[in-house]
């Protein structure tokens, strides 16, 4: 009988433990990868089961956090994604270089390594114009689709081969170079220019932030 007791309060004692760790996790898996320079970076990998799976690439004053909300939306449409934290940001660490497009390289490398043939990338202000500093690079075949939100540097997407969808606020400061990105990029590409001022990752505090996030979804989930 003490047994039996004994038995029924480890099954508890059990399930105490555990239940905080699936909360935590939200559905996502904390991978590292290195990159080229040495890096090592930290990401949130969200599983789905489609053939796509977007890289979200955060701004200066956010991290991979940042963009789990929108991580978790696409995961209940089955799509995977990886947010990673850049060098210096959590518990990323830097190489021999401070280049961030390095780390955008490398998480295309690890979803290549897990079989990925299909990739999008997600950048807002920093971040965005780490995915343009990492397409000068190297522009892989895998990398199907790119959504930029106000990218703060880089150059033209010249690939024809990428579908591209840029987002900007009108009264923002980067709308000029913003939009000159946008002009000199290939074809398939699409701009989407919204009112006031908010700035890239900003923008999901706007009136028009599900607006912005059915537009994000639509784009990813349109066919190649």
């Amino acid at each position: 009988m003490i047994n039996k007791y004994l038995n029924i309060l480890f099954i508890i004692l059990m399930l105490i433990n555990i239940q905080p760790i699936m909360a935590n996790n939200d559905g996502f898996e904390l991978i590292t990868y290195t990159t080229e320079d040495g890096g090592i970076i930290e990401a949130s990998f969200f599983e789905g089961d489609q053939d796509l799976v977007v890289i979200f690439a955060h701004g200066a004053i956010f991290n991979k956090e940042s963009w789990h909300f929108l991580a978790q939306r696409l995961q209940k449409e089955n799509m995977s994604s990886l947010s990673l934290d850049f060098r210096g940001y959590g518990k990323s660490k830097k190489g021999s270089t401070n280049k961030r497009s390095l780390d955008i390289l490398g998480a295309v490398n690890y979803l290549k390594g897990k079989g990925f043939k299909k990739i999008a990338i997600v950048g807002g202000s920093m971040g965005g114009a780490a995915v343009l500093n990492a397409l000068d690079i190297k522009t892989d075949s895998v990398i199907r689709k790119v959504v930029l939100l106000a990218p703060a540097g880089g150059n033209r997407i010249a690939s024809k081969s990428i579908k591209k969808l840029i987002v900007v606020s009108k009264n923002e400061g980067l709308f000029t170079r913003v939009n000159k990105i946008y002009n000199e990029s290939s074809q398939p590409k699409k701009l989407k220019v919204y009112p006031g001022s908010f700035h890239a990752q900003h923008m999901f505090k706007a009136e028009y932030s599900n607006e912005l996030i059915d537009l994000i979804i639509d784009f990813l989930n349109s066919s190649d």
